[in-house]
């Protein structure tokens, strides 16, 4: 059951149900993508849109690319990725499969880790039937997608029931603490605020006891033997120091990994849903992104 404290999330979420009811209306009636869904164990049934290219001749076999939105773990609205899955199955010849995975407070950390590998395991069963090569799967993610799918890849190094080629991690957190040094900015007005993210925190983890647990921070795990990652940054992001740090550990383990820092960016600049959109800037990172599947994928 829920904690009384943790029924904040409803407002929260009304007044982002309010902003983007048009965009997941458009998205559903208008998107080009087949519906998916699959049972897991610790969260029940998870939906999954995929998005193959326009100009698939329907024979061939896809290699998959799994996508997780952001929202501090708590908000929904898978949607609002709608139109970059489209960009990018289009860009790359991949099938880019969206995943509206569990979210907290209704499920606590570390449920929709562990139902999100099982998911795309479970969906992997069907690959002949969907025409999925599930020899080649990738996994991509923006802010708290990108925390998910690192933590994805720390887990099928010790499952391999996945077998991970590469991660894109878009300005992802990386480092949970309650200590608000840790995310200082030169201007906090740029950034996420310090008690955003604390409640962020509280909503999705069960305890503070949990943030160092490498699934909760995977910035303290051990980085060797991951798959090729990409890692993007904004520059006015509070949680721009956890990224660099997160790829500098990883090179040093060894990893074969890209870190690219936008410059005059807040988090959430790829997406044009949000106030932060800087549409030149947004184009260069999903042609980066785009870059860095093909590169993986060939």
């Amino acid at each position: 059951m829920m904690r009384k404290e943790d029924y904040t999330i409803f407002e929260y979420r009304m007044g982002k149900e309010i902003k983007f009811t048009d965009l997941i209306v458009d998205e559903k009636l208008n998107g080009i993508f087949e519906k998916v869904c699959v049972r897991t164990e610790d969260a029940g049934y998870i939906d999954m849109s995929i998005y193959r290219p326009l100009e698939w001749n329907q024979k061939s076999y896809l290699k998959p690319i799994f996508n997780f939105h952001g929202g501090g773990n708590v908000l929904g609205f898978y949607e609002q990725d709608g139109k970059y899955c489209r960009l990018l199955a289009d860009l790359t010849g991949c099938a880019i499969i969206n995943v509206d995975y569990a979210l907290a407070p209704e499920f606590k950390f570390p449920k929709p880790l562990y139902s999100s590998y099982e998911a795309i395991v479970e969906l992997l069963k069907r690959a002949d039937e969907l025409k999925l090569d599930s020899d080649h799967v990738m996994v991509m993610g923006h802010s708290a997608g990108g925390y998910i799918s690192s933590c994805l890849t720390l887990m099928d190094r010790e499952r391999q029931k996945i077998k991970i080629k590469g991660a894109i991690l878009d300005y992802p957190p990386l480092r949970q603490e309650v200590d608000t040094e840790l995310r200082k900015v030169p201007d906090p007005s740029k950034a996420i605020s310090e008690n955003r993210m604390l409640q962020y925190i509280n909503w999705y983890y069960n305890n503070f006891d949990e943030l160092d647990d490498i699934l909760a921070s995977p910035l303290l795990a051990d980085l060797h033997d991951l798959p090729k990652t990409l890692v993007i940054s904004a520059e006015y992001d509070a949680l721009k120091n956890e990224e660099k740090a997160y790829a500098d550990k990883m090179r040093e383990a060894g990893g074969d990994v890209e870190y690219y820092e936008f410059k005059n960016c807040r988090h959430g600049f790829t997406h044009e849903c949000f106030n932060e959109y800087m549409p030149k800037e947004s184009c260069e990172a999903w042609n980066l992104m785009s870059d860095f599947i093909k590169k993986v994928m060939a």
